[in-house]
């Protein structure tokens, strides 16, 4: 499995669909995990938090309620993430994701609530999304409009749905992203350490 994403990351073939969106998902979500100069708890609590509040439905303002977010737990309860590998991993959560994972939400919603009555196809969804969904105003006025379409729309099943997402996904990324750190972390000082033990001795390296 590692051998397959590792060719797919560095094919030749740019046109290649997989190829490119392994490439976009690598540099922008993986890469800065582990170029990051914090210490691994702070970039795993990032790529927890981008994840937890990704995962909500709130497509067009989530980098807001990030860096909102981020202010209030580094200034007013002092605990700290990562802001730009928060952002980063965040946008999961896209206007091109929006619908699929909104309709994931709904669908769970409503198994959770026990609703079975009057369920929508993915087809009627995604009508009544682009409807009523453009995105297109400044923040309170998207705040706004997706808050009406939630209650008044489809009501509260997507504001239950995406909970066991953003609470599942947060808590995994955080577990992975914590061990992928460590490791990179470790490995970065061993190779710093042997680049010193050269420049001080260099006859190691005959």
């Amino acid at each position: 499995m590692r051998f397959w994403f590792k060719k797919k990351i560095h094919a030749r073939n740019k046109k290649e669909t997989i190829a490119g969106l392994l490439r976009l998902l690598y540099f922008r979500l993986v890469i800065p995990v582990l170029r990051s100069v914090d210490q691994p708890e702070i970039v795993a609590r990032g790529v927890m938090m981008g994840l937890a509040l990704g995962m909500t439905p709130t497509v067009g303002i989530q980098l807001y309620s990030v860096f909102i977010v981020w202010w209030l737990c580094r200034y007013v309860i002092k605990w700290q993430f990562s802001l730009i590998i928060a952002m980063a991993w965040s946008w999961l959560s896209n206007p091109i994701t929006m619908i699929p994972l909104y309709y994931l939400y709904y669908i769970t919603g409503r198994l959770m609530l026990l609703d079975f009555d009057g369920e929508q196809s993915f087809k009627d969804f995604s009508q009544m999304m682009s409807e009523h969904l453009t995105l297109d105003g400044g923040i309170w006025e998207t705040i706004v409009e997706v808050s009406h379409f939630m209650l008044e729309q489809v009501g509260t099943s997507i504001l239950v749905g995406f909970i066991p997402y953003s609470v599942g996904l947060g808590a995994l990324g955080y577990w992975l992203s914590f061990k992928l750190a460590t490791r990179y972390a470790v490995a970065r000082k061993k190779r710093l350490a042997g680049s010193r033990d050269k420049l001080k001795n260099p006859d190691l390296e005959n």
